[in-house]
């Protein structure tokens, strides 16, 4: 785990969402921690100016893109989220950038791999040990070969911090984290970090 969190200004939320374990659902219950502030989750978390202004070549793409998301509050609190077993959370803030950057680009699938491995921590809360292999293996898919990967990682992560993260998940034994009602049970040893 970080030292310190990326983004400590902002308030992480009282709970962790697992489907099925009777707290309210974040977005759709009037109860839920992120209910109030459900339209203003559509908004895109990285300007337009910022995209249209990235350079062409994919290179170039990736080192703006990288120093723009580690600058990013909301890109930040994100890790911060999934690193403090926040898992549902952080698959719904990466979302929103997946979103933004387009759904099918090269950066968008690099954010979906992320999303799947936030959504393979759930489903180790929901007892479902299918789903954490399943959603693993796409991340895995997504994130690409993480050895191979330059020092700045994909979008601004170190490559040794996922890699940790995969090992975990790759390794994972079926274990009763699903009967936990803890409001945050963080499931992972394991931290993303941000490349040095």
């Amino acid at each position: 785990m970080p030292e310190s969190r990326y983004a400590p200004a902002i308030e992480l939320p009282p709970y962790s969402y697992v489907p099925g374990h009777g707290l309210p659902h974040p977005v759709n219950d009037p109860a839920g921690h992120l209910y109030a502030a459900r339209d203003s989750a559509h908004e895109p978390p990285i300007s337009s100016t910022t995209l249209t202004g990235l350079p062409a070549d994919p290179p170039s793409r990736r080192r703006a893109l990288t120093a723009s998301l580690t600058d990013n509050s909301r890109w930040l609190y994100a890790l911060d989220l999934f690193n403090e077993g926040f898992y549902w959370e952080a698959h719904e803030a990466w979302e929103s950038f997946w979103n933004a950057l387009g759904r099918t680009t090269l950066e968008a699938h690099s954010v979906q791999g992320l999303i799947h491995l936030a959504a393979a921590a759930v489903k180790i809360r929901e007892g479902r040990p299918t789903g954490v292999a399943r959603h693993t293996q796409r991340a895995r898919e997504l994130l690409g070969d993480l050895e191979a990967a330059n020092t700045s990682g994909a979008l601004g992560l170190a490559p040794r911090s996922m890699a940790a993260v995969f090992t975990e998940l790759e390794n994972y034994i079926p274990a009763c984290w699903h009967t936990s009602r803890t409001p945050v049970v963080r499931v992972l040893a394991e931290s993303l970090r941000l490349a040095e």
